[in-house]
């Protein structure tokens, strides 16, 4: 555990970076369709693409993480006692340096009513086992998310982030943050930043 750095960063990045980033992680590290927990990639990377109602949760103690990408709509999701034991199954639940990362729901969606409630669901997990953890809520927009442990660092690339929007926003990245998504909450242990 020498090289965990306590601190990871989230980045709000363009689509195009998000993608050269996938792209060198492979498709093995691809959470894909039709987003059930058996989807899931346990591994030193992941990511997963098309967040707009579904609900990506990822758990990383620095060197490895476990990255969900749960759809509101597939009935296969609607236990989500199973998706927790299968949570539960996958990583070491008292691993001190473990942190969590929630991303996603879309409220007053008529064909989606239960997405944030499956958000608060994977909130509501994080707060029983004292996870620490950062949560983005919401938005309009569709996302994208990766984490590498080699460098700590999740990144969120969305299609309303630009160079130029990130130039405006260099000092006071929250802002940024706070303007795609609902809600956003940061954890003491993350950091983010453009």
């Amino acid at each position: 555990m020498d090289k965990v750095s306590f601190t990871s960063r989230i980045r709000l990045v363009p689509l195009n970076e998000f993608y050269n980033t996938a792209i060198q992680m492979g498709e093995k590290k691809f959470v894909k369709e039709p987003w059930t927990i058996k989807e899931s990639v346990l591994s030193d990377s992941a990511y997963t693409k098309d967040i707009l109602d579904c609900t990506a949760c990822g758990l990383t103690d620095g060197e490895k993480v476990l990255l969900t990408h749960i759809c509101p709509t597939n009935p296969k999701n609607n236990n989500f006692d199973k998706i927790e034991d299968y949570i539960l199954r996958k990583i070491n639940i008292g691993n001190k340096y473990l942190q969590g990362f929630i991303l996603g729901a879309k409220f007053n969606n008529r064909l989606s009513p239960n997405s944030p409630k499956l958000f608060d669901k994977f909130v509501d997990f994080m707060k029983e086992y004292e996870i620490p953890f950062s949560q983005f809520k919401g938005g309009v927009f569709e996302n994208n998310v990766a984490y590498s442990s080699k460098n700590d660092e999740w990144i969120i690339g969305n299609c309303a982030i630009t160079d130029g929007i990130r130039k405006i926003y260099k000092k006071n990245p929250l802002a940024l943050f706070n303007r795609i998504f609902d809600k956003v909450e940061v954890s003491d242990l993350d950091e983010i930043v453009l």
